[in-house]
């Protein structure tokens, strides 16, 4: 083959509405996004840079309908509700620029410089490109059969280069010909910039609805709606494009960019300089060259950046030099063991103090649109939609891989709403499970002392937390998904506090059965949290209910609810 075209040629997975699984081109994902729950990859992590391809070529495409703040909205409106893409001004987007989007073109191929070449070696093996392939000493855990190691499809390639241009690893590159920052014949990633793929060093969140159409205009934002100024409109924003609109080929250096030229430049940035290398039959790729490319600083690109969550870094502004009160805005990241649903706040709110905390342009955007079109009504097909966060941990100075991030939160969207009093009530009882779950690890140390053990180590309080989070997940996931608008958000708030209370003290139970605690306790060192004394099993017990009734409140009896509900109905009466 002289040519794989990713507008024509399929590379895209997909799921169809009937579940089965498509390898689709990018002209098809948009001809038929209404038809598609989503794309998937050969791992999660493929999905958010594809999705960020796609989203390019829709902001390129409307980008001649640059307007007024208003006029976007109309626009925005105007899509959604059409239910499908203009296809005849997506095909003629993507025709005037079917040759950029070429994997093997010699002069200009897709996401690549041409001609890349180590200066003292050929070529890496594919373990370089792949994250699921360790190296090749290692290749014994990997699921890959051999071939599935030395060479892979065209399509496949195609998916991890998306890959590597969003999450590539940091650390000591080989250089290419054309470096000009060698340092004893290595390249070294940069100081104080990201060294790693951008996608890497964000909290990467992006919004789904029932299909890929509804989920590519949900993530479709066209200005920043925290000033609604018509200067921060991000639709076709001068010198703000695609690699592949680019004349001229990238340059093999690498090239400190700093800032992102808008929206579009965020979505596709060319964090490497990669050439994909083919067998002699031009049949398969074989290995590839990697170095660093355009590099950003991870500070105040929050303008551009709408798929991550940004806050104020003191830490950040003393390394820059910058006095108080102008602290750089940095995206946040994700703990790998955290679920989603446990770090919501800076997602669903921000900061009361102005730009301390700022939310998603993701986020704030589908607020900002069921102000604009007046959607109060859960039951719109707008109503719920699905949080999904994507990323990659690393570690050894981000120069391997350490773990994945993939989790996803069915919730309502007038979460979203900045005047929905059930956002506080939800990131409330958040808040207050925390603080309760660590009562609960106090609890087990307690229950360690009363036996005449040695203090519980970090690592063991660390294992009861973690295990009550994970039984609490389920009833989390739930709760989240069944908040809306139909439920008084106070009420509904108590009754899911009650029951994180209950299940705590059966957790607790639990952990009392388990335990060798005598009746008569051991000695607790005078200081410890301000008390001293004998502990005793009953003792850990009643200082764990007291945390539990000032952390979570009482639980309600059954006479209590039907008491309110009597009140209620007679306030409603009259």
């Amino acid at each position: 083959m002289d040519h794989f075209n990713l507008i024509s040629d399929p590379w895209i997975p997909c799921v169809s509405a009937d579940g089965k699984s498509v390898e689709l081109s990018l002209r098809e994902l948009f001809a038929q996004a209404t038809e598609l729950r989503g794309i998937t990859g050969d791992i999660p992590q493929q999905v958010m840079p594809i999705l960020r391809i796609a989203l390019a070529v829709l902001y390129e495409a409307y980008a001649d309908r640059r307007g007024t703040c208003e006029e976007m909205s109309d626009l925005w409106m105007e899509v959604w509700e059409g239910d499908g893409f203009d296809m005849a001004r997506i095909d003629a987007y993507l025709s005037r620029y079917e040759d950029r989007f070429d994997l093997l073109d010699a002069s200009k191929p897709f996401f690549q410089t041409p001609d890349l070449q180590y200066t003292a070696k050929d070529l890496d093996p594919l373990d370089v490109l792949i994250a699921d392939v360790p190296k090749a000493e290692r290749a014994l855990f990997t699921m890959r059969s051999g071939d599935g190691i030395d060479a892979v499809s065209f399509a496949e390639a195609a998916r991890w280069l998306a890959f590597i241009q969003a999450y590539d690893t940091a650390g000591i590159k080989s250089p290419v010909v054309g470096n000009t920052q060698v340092t004893n014949n290595k390249v070294y990633a940069p100081k104080g910039a990201v060294g790693t793929g951008w996608l890497g060093a964000i909290g990467g969140i992006f919004v789904e609805g029932d299909n890929l159409f509804q989920t590519l205009v949900l993530n479709w934002v066209l200005y920043d709606p925290s000033s609604g100024d018509d200067d921060d409109v991000l639709l076709g924003r001068p010198g703000d494009e695609a690699p592949w609109r680019k004349d001229e080929a990238p340059t093999p250096d690498m090239v400190i960019q700093g800032r992102f030229h808008g929206v579009v430049d965020a979505l596709t940035l060319q964090s490497r300089r990669v050439r994909l290398i083919a067998d002699e039959e031009r049949t398969r790729i074989i290995g590839c060259v990697v170095c660093y490319g355009n590099i950003v600083h991870a500070y105040d690109n929050n303008g551009d950046e709408q798929m991550t969550a940004w806050y104020l870094s003191p830490n950040q502004a003393k390394k820059l030099g910058r006095s108080a009160g102008s602290e750089p805005l940095m995206p946040r990241t994700y703990d790998p063991s955290r679920n989603l649903w446990r770090g919501l706040a800076p997602i669903l709110q921000a900061s009361e103090e102005r730009h301390r905390e700022l939310r998603p342009g993701v986020i704030a955007w589908l607020g900002e649109m069921q102000h604009y079109a007046g959607w109060h009504s859960d039951d719109h097909l707008f109503g719920c939609v699905t949080l999904h966060a994507q990323g990659m941990a690393y570690g050894t100075q981000s120069s391997v891989f350490d773990a994945s991030i993939d989790d996803s939160l069915r919730i309502a969207s007038v979460m979203f709403r900045d005047d929905y009093d059930g956002v506080k009530v939800l990131l409330d009882v958040i808040d207050r499970t925390d603080k309760a779950i660590r009562a609960l690890a106090d609890f087990v140390r307690n229950l360690h002392t009363a036996a005449g053990q040695c203090t519980a180590s970090q690592a063991a309080r660390y294992d009861v937390i973690e295990s009550a989070y994970a039984q609490m997940d389920a009833m989390f996931r739930d709760r989240i998904a069944r908040f809306d608008k139909s439920q008084d958000a106070e009420r509904y708030g108590k009754q899911w506090r009650d029951d994180v209370h209950r299940a705590l003290l059966t957790m607790a139970q639990r952990y009392l059965d388990q335990s060798p605690a005598q009746a008569f306790g051991a000695h607790m060192p005078d200081g410890r949290n301000g008390k001293g004394g004998i502990m005793t099993s009953g003792r850990a017990l009643l200082e764990l209910r007291g945390a539990l009734n000032a952390t979570l409140g009482i639980i309600a009896t059954p006479e209590t609810t039907s008491e309110n509900n009597k009140t209620e109905g007679d306030d409603n009466d009259q």
